[in-house]
């Protein structure tokens, strides 16, 4: 964690009351989310004195209050004054109170009767896991669930949908989870990702996440819980400093080729202007039309900065305007709008050319930053950073790496090496039991789709928008069809690792691998296609949640 250069206040106020301190006891209230440190200090004129210190965690209100023997308090690091809450007010000289109770039951002491009446009481569509939360103090959303999954119920079941036996069963193994907290015989573990950071850990396994997909559930001590925690919050942040570097880095080069896509446009559009040029210098040489000294003038003619002629391409054979140089003769000038358009006429297909590379470019370029917000692993960036050098964007590493402290970038290279270690795939299996691989980057697409798929496979990807190569091992299907149940999660899995994840009616285009070719020169990630069909997704958060993922 960063460390200041000047202590803040309340860290000095620590350093001054609590150094040589001894901690003697740490106390919870109930179960609400408030522990309190006592120590022992020593003051000079009062010797031994007890101090306080109030850690409350609650979510955004969290704060930490320090406090002498009588609970007067000295200092804490957020301030309450009466303008912010006239319920409680935490302020240097205010004696130190609870937060205000919520009122709830506590469930260590909860008959089967109480449940039930809670239970009664509540509107019959009300979720039980709602009613827990709110009547019964310790009980999280997450523990709610659990003990809902382990009574047999479904997470979102409503109150009407549970008869007497039913809230007795949940009752039984309430009484079974305090006895627990009485004795301290937890059965804590966490739910990992497929990285194995921590997703989520409780006093009781949460065994109801998970999924078969990519969460997997253990017991573990809640201590090893907590640090294993702590280290993907830390993971975390390492990684999201990688990624805003490189995010930004990819931001610069799509800035870059926007600007030269315009740039391409604007000259495309000044070339609507070249037959006006054109037909200038028609006019000039014909001057068979000319009003006054022009048409005798003809090549030797100086001095006139206009002429008007007659408009030969008008319908109406209108009376034209041409500007001139007065330099230069009216041939001259003439000579000067063919060469005007012909230096134009040239310039569109250059432009056009260029105009088909910057849109490309910017094409591959938001197709890195789709797959840069989906990643979660080092290895992902390393991945990443590697394509971008390879595609001709040489100083994106350095820039990455040039990042952050000496320490931070001396724990990079302690853990890894010049060659970065390949990410694995997205790997699932729909309802139907069939497997679906995801790539999670463009170096991962091109990989998927012409090293690993076999020619029946079925590949999807969004239409027309940067996102992941999704593949339905349909050969392994032995010539059966990929059922429809499964083609419609693999395109749900196809948007949300796309840029349209937060779409509806989003276009996926599905055909055999074997359509699917990558010519030469093409960027990561960059295929053509044909012989497809397209489904319209809207996507589904219950086929997310079976596959693991949050809409």
């Amino acid at each position: 964690p960063h460390v200041p250069q000047n202590p803040p206040p309340f860290a000095m106020l620590l350093r001054k009351h609590l150094s040589g301190a001894r901690l003697i006891s740490l106390q919870q209230y109930g179960l609400e989310r408030v522990i309190r440190f006592e120590f022992d200090t020593y003051e000079e004129y009062a010797g031994q004195a007890a101090k306080f210190l109030y850690l409350e965690i609650m979510g955004k209100h969290s704060n930490l209050i320090f406090a002498d023997r009588e609970d007067i308090i000295l200092g804490a690091v957020k301030h309450v004054n009466e303008l912010q809450s006239r319920v409680r007010q935490v302020l240097p000289g205010e004696k130190y109170t609870f937060p205000p109770s919520q009122h709830k039951k506590d469930p260590r002491t909860l008959s089967a009767e109480d449940l039930a009446l809670i239970i009664g009481r509540s509107d019959p569509a009300k979720k039980v896991r709602e009613i827990l939360v709110k009547h019964l103090d310790g009980i999280s959303p997450l523990l709610a669930d659990e003990l809902l999954f382990r009574s047999g119920f479904a997470t979102a079941i409503a109150a009407g949908d549970l008869s007497e036996s039913d809230t007795a069963r949940l009752w039984a193994l309430l009484a079974e989870l305090a006895d627990k907290t009485r004795t301290g015989l937890w059965e804590s573990g966490a739910a990992f990702d497929e990285s194995g950071f921590v997703i989520e850990f409780s006093c009781l396994t949460p065994t109801h996440l998970a999924n078969g997909q990519n969460t997997t559930v253990r017991e573990l001590p809640l201590n090893q819980c907590v640090a294993e925690s702590f280290e993907k919050t830390a993971a975390n942040n390492r990684l999201a400093v990688l990624k805003q570097n490189l995010f930004r880095t990819v931001a610069q080069y799509l800035a870059r080729a926007q600007h030269r896509q315009k740039a391409h446009q604007e000259a495309i559009a000044a070339a609507d202007k070249a037959d006006q040029w054109r037909i200038y210098g028609d006019l000039l040489l014909s001057c068979s039309g000319a009003k006054g000294d022009a048409a005798e003038a003809g090549s030797h003619g100086k001095g006139q900065s206009v002429v008007t002629l007659i408009n030969y391409y008008d319908p109406d054979c209108a009376e034209i305007a041409i500007p001139l140089d007065p330099a230069f003769t009216i041939a001259e000038n003439a000579q000067k709008y063919f060469k005007k358009y012909t230096k134009i006429k040239r310039g569109l297909k250059f432009a056009a050319q260029q105009l088909e590379k910057a849109e490309q470019e910017i094409s591959y370029l938001e197709s890195v930053q789709t797959a840069l917000e989906f990643a979660n692993q080092p290895s992902e960036i390393d991945e990443i950073l590697l394509e971008l050098q390879q595609s001709g964007y040489q100083s994106a590493r350095t820039r990455n790496r040039g990042k952050g402290s000496n320490k931070d970038q001396g724990k990079e290279k302690g853990r890894r090496s010049n060659a970065p270690e390949k990410a694995g795939f997205h790997k699932f299996k729909s309802s139907q039991g069939v497997e679906i691989i995801v790539g999670k980057n463009n170096v991962q697409n091109d990989r998927l789709t012409t090293e690993m798929a076999a020619p029946n496979d079925l590949w999807l990807h969004v239409q027309k928008a940067p996102g992941s190569h999704v593949l339905i091992r349909s050969g392994s299907l032995g010539g059966n069809q990929v059922d429809d149940v499964t083609l419609l999660e693999a395109a749900n899995l196809a948007v949300y690792f796309s840029k349209m994840r937060s779409s509806s009616k989003v276009p996926v285009d599905y055909t055999s691998k074997k359509h699917v070719k990558k010519p030469p020169g093409f960027r990561p990630g960059m295929v053509i296609y044909d012989n497809f069909s397209t489904i319209i997704v809207d996507p589904n958060p219950a086929t997310l949640r079976h596959f693991g993922l949050t809409d």
